[in-house]
C-alpha cells in the first residue's frame, strides 16, 4: 500500500464500509424475488427486481468512471453510498410492484457509484505485485459481510417478516454511509479531476482491442451473470420448491460465501504468484461443476455441499478479473476504465436473471443450472485457448497481442 496510508485508516475507509454494505445485500438475498413474488407477479417478473437493479448499474457504469476522473472518488462513493441506503428504505415502504421496481433501479445506480469509485481507488493505491494479496484482504470483509447477511436475513424475514429485511439493509447502508464520509480520503489521482464529461469513445476502443482486458471483463461479466441469475434469482426459487424455509435458503446462500471466505486469501496469493490467468481458468470450471450438481439434490444438507463447491469457483472468477483487467489498463484513466471494466459485469447482471428466469419459466427450475454450466464451460475454454496473462513478469509481452 502507499505509505502515507496506515493499515487501520484502510481498514476504517475501505474494507468496514465495504463489510456493512455487503451485510446489507446479504440480508434481502433470501427474500429479494419471493418478496418481488409476494405483489402477485411471476417467477419471470419477480427476477425483475434483480434486472432492473442492474440497469440501473450499467446505465451509470460509463458516467460514473468518467466522475471519478473528474470529480473524484470520494465525493462519488459518498453519493453511491447515500442512494443505496435511501432506495432500500424505500423498497420497505413501496405499496406496489412497479414502485418497489423504480427503487431497486435508483439504488442500481448508486451501486454503480459506490462500487466504481471503491475499484478505482482501490487501482490507485495497490501495486501490480501485490494487487492479488491485497485484493484478497479486501474480499475477506466482504465476503464476510456476504456470509452473515443471508444467514441473518433469513432469520429476520423469519422472526418479523420479509419487509423488515429491507430496513436492516437501510441501516447497514447508513454505517457505511457515516464510515467513508469520516474516514475515506481522496487519492492523488482522484484530486487530479482529469478527463472530460464525454463518453470515452477512444479509450473504449483501445481497450476492446486489449486482450488482458477483455478475458478479464468476459470473466467478470460471467461471474455476475452467475451471482445474479442463479445465486439470487434462481437457487431462492429452487430450494422454496424443494420446501425449504427462508432461514433454510439463507444458510445455504451463505455457505457458498464461507468458501468464499476460506478461499479468499490464498487465491489472492495465487493470483500473485501463479499468475491471474490459471486462477480464472480454475474458477470457470469448478462453477460450472456446481451448476451440473445442483438440480441433482433437493434437500438441505446436499444443497450445502453444492453451494461451498460453488463457492469454491467463485473465488476465482471474483478476485482475479479485477487484477487482470487493472494490470492491463496501466497509463489509462483510471476512473473511466474500471467504469468500463464494470459495465461488461453489469451486461451479465442484466442478462443472468432475464435468460434463466425465462429458461426457468419455459424448462423447470432446474433447467438453468445446466444453461449456466454450459456457458461457463465455453468460458473457461476460451479463456484457455485465447486469453492472455496480465501479470507483469509472466508473459507480459502478449498483454496487447
Amino acid at each position: 500500500m502507499l505509505a502515507d496510508r496506515s493499515r487501520t485508516s484502510d481498514i476504517l475507509s475501505i474494507y468496514v464500509p465495504s463489510f456493512f454494505i455487503f451485510v446489507g445485500m446479504g440480508i434481502v438475498s433470501p427474500v429479494l424475488t419471493l418478496y418481488a413474488q409476494s405483489f402477485g407477479v411471476s417467477i419471470f417478473l419477480a427476477g425483475m427486481v434483480i434486472t432492473v437493479y442492474s440497469v440501473g448499474r450499467l446505465i451509470m457504469d460509463f458516467p460514473a468512471g468518467i466522475l471519478a476522473d473528474k470529480i473524484g472518488r470520494r465525493p462519488l462513493m459518498i453519493i453511491g453510498t447515500a442512494l443505496i441506503a435511501i432506495c432500500a428504505f424505500l423498497n420497505a415502504t413501496a405499496d406496489n410492484f412497479w414502485l418497489f421496481l423504480l427503487y431497486r433501479f435508483i439504488q442500481g445506480m448508486g451501486a454503480s457509484m459506490w462500487m466504481t469509485s471503491r475499484t478505482t481507488l482501490l487501482a490507485d493505491i495497490l501495486k501490480p505485485e501485490e494487487r492479488g494479496r491485497v485484493l484478497g484482504y479486501f474480499q475477506s470483509f466482504q465476503t464476510i459481510g456476504q456470509a452473515a447477511g443471508p444467514t441473518i436475513g433469513g432469520f429476520i424475514a423469519t422472526w418479523y417478516g420479509a419487509q423488515s429485511n429491507f430496513y436492516f439493509y437501510a441501516a447497514t447502508g447508513l454505517v457505511s454511509l457515516a464510515l467513508t464520509y469520516v474516514f475515506i480520503k481522496e487519492t492523488e489521482s482522484g484530486k487530479a479531476h482529469s478527463g472530460e464529461l464525454a463518453f470515452p469513445k477512444d479509450l473504449t476502443l483501445r481497450l476492446l482491442k486489449n486482450k488482458g482486458f477483455i478475458f478479464a471483463s468476459l470473466a467478470s461479466a460471467t461471474a455476475f451473470f452467475l451471482v445474479s441469475g442463479i445465486r439470487q434469482d434462481i437457487l431462492p426459487f429452487y430450494t422454496a420448491e424443494a420446501g425449504l424455509g427462508p432461514a433454510e435458503i439463507g444458510m445455504i446462500l451463505s455457505v457458498a460465501t464461507i468458501a468464499n471466505l476460506i478461499l479468499t486469501i490464498p487465491i489472492g496469493y495465487g493470483i500473485d504468484l501463479i499468475g491471474r490467468k490459471p486462477i480464472v481458468v480454475f474458477g470457470l470450471i469448478v462453477s460450472a461443476i456446481s451448476m451440473a450438481l445442483f438440480p441433482q439434490f433437493n434437500s438441505f444438507t446436499l444443497l450445502c455441499a453444492v453451494s461451498f463447491v460453488m463457492g469454491i469457483g467463485t473465488s476465482g472468477m471474483q478476485q482475479a478479473p479485477l487484477a487482470m483487467a487493472t494490470d492491463a489498463t496501466i497509463g489509462e484513466p483510471r476512473g473511466t476504465s474500471m467504469g468500463i471494466f464494470r459495465f461488461f459485469g453489469d451486461i451479465g447482471s442484466l442478462i443472468g436473471p432475464i435468460m434463466l428466469g425465462a429458461v426457468a419459466d419455459g424448462f423447470g427450475l432446474a433447467a438453468p443450472f445446466y444453461v449456466m454450466s454450459g456457458i461457463i464451460l465455453l468460458v473457461a475454454v476460451a479463456t484457455h485457448l485465447f486469453g492472455v496473462e496480465t501479470l507483469p513478469g509472466k508473459n507480459s509481452a502478449k498483454l496487447r497481442a
